[in-house]
């Protein structure tokens, strides 16, 4: 009895830790835009960030302007991001050539750790850091979190933590972005 209760409350640590449920994609989150902010012709919404990149420079998501973009926020070491970047790697380089476009945020501080996140699984997407706040705005509530943003970059659809059964669902709703555009 006692090792039950040790083992459910470790699980219940370590989901808190990571992200939390896992067991149905989250709804997209109620978002109270602000005034939107027009520069050139892209419109820049609450979903907006400019961040350092990982590789060096910046990834700017009105760079991708016109097009759907998934975005991962996830840090090196949490084992349900681990689990999620063979299958968003997957689909980004199935979808890329069709249009879409993804990004990975790493809400931790240090470029080493979302490059060492790409060591470990092959990402070859770009990824920023130093998303935390990027991370409250789109009010995750761990990682990871993982959007999937219109051509007009808002939120279509959201996943909270991950699960192999996602990936359906993920390809799905890539594919009927894509299918709009």
């Amino acid at each position: 009895m006692t090792n039950r209760l040790i083992l459910t409350a470790a699980a219940a640590l370590l989901l808190t830790a990571c992200g939390g449920k896992k067991d149905q994609p989250a709804p997209a989150p109620e978002v109270k835009e602000p005034a939107a902010v027009q520069t050139a012709s892209y419109v820049k919404k609450i979903t907006y960030f400019r961040l350092p990149g990982a590789a060096g420079g910046e990834v700017d998501l009105a760079s991708y302007a016109g097009k759907p973009v998934l975005v991962m926020f996830f840090t090196e070491t949490c084992p349900y991001c681990r689990k999620a970047a063979p299958f968003i790697q997957k689909v980004a380089s199935a979808y890329a050539p069709k249009g879409l476009a993804t990004v990975g945020i790493c809400v931790q501080d240090s470029a080493q750790a979302a490059n060492n996140f790409a060591a470990d699984f092959g990402v070859t997407f770009p990824l920023a850091y130093k998303g935390k706040e990027i991370a409250r705005n789109y009010r995750t509530q761990g990682v990871p979190y993982i959007y999937l943003l219109t051509s007009d970059h808002e939120i279509y659809d959201v996943w909270e933590g991950y699960d192999p059964q996602y990936d359906a669902p993920i390809t799905k709703a890539v594919e009927t972005l894509l299918a709009k555009k």
